[in-house]
């Protein structure tokens, strides 16, 4: 048997951030702004509540404009080779900017695969250390998978005010 995930809830400036860790890596594996119970119901596995100081840092100095925090807190998320290409290319684009899905597409060699690179990110369940609420479309804000609801455009919005600021 697998052993437990950590599971901690920490306060940003848009909402409560659910985040669970592999122990044994240390990395992220799901992090979504809803509930513990419904990030490791994406998962399918057992947590136990036990925050990490290493993410409530990032965290911390995320929201105070400093996104570098994010960048250097190890994720795993499973999909295929191109969706490992597109989350590693989305957690390229810098704090504070954005990037369109083709430009994304382009990055990991596959300049007709901007589909591609937004499905990707709507597969994501790291959110926000995968930033794919960067990542919009060429004509507007394009969609949002980084919350267990509808209203996923209006977060994805917010995130990118809140790290415009």
């Amino acid at each position: 048997m697998q052993s437990p995930l950590n599971a901690g809830t920490y306060s940003t400036p848009v909402g409560d951030l659910s985040v669970l860790i592999d122990p044994a890596s240390g990395a992220v594996v799901c992090s979504h702004f809803g509930t513990v119970a419904q990030a490791a119901r994406e998962l399918g596995m057992p947590y136990v509540d036990r925050p990490d100081a290493r993410v409530a840092a990032a965290l911390e100095s995320w929201a105070a404009g400093d996104g570098l925090g994010l960048a250097e807190i190890p994720v795993f998320q499973a999909g295929t080779e191109l969706q490992q290409l597109i989350w590693a290319a989305v957690r390229q684009v810098p704090h504070g900017d954005t990037a369109t899905y083709g430009e994304i597409a382009l990055e990991v060699g596959r300049p007709r695969a901007a589909r591609a690179v937004g499905t990707a990110c709507a597969r994501s369940i790291t959110t926000p250390f995968t930033p794919c609420h960067r990542v919009v479309s060429a004509t507007g804000i394009g969609g949002f998978g980084g919350a267990p609801s509808s209203h996923g455009t209006d977060l994805k919005r917010r995130l990118i005010a809140m790290e415009a600021a």
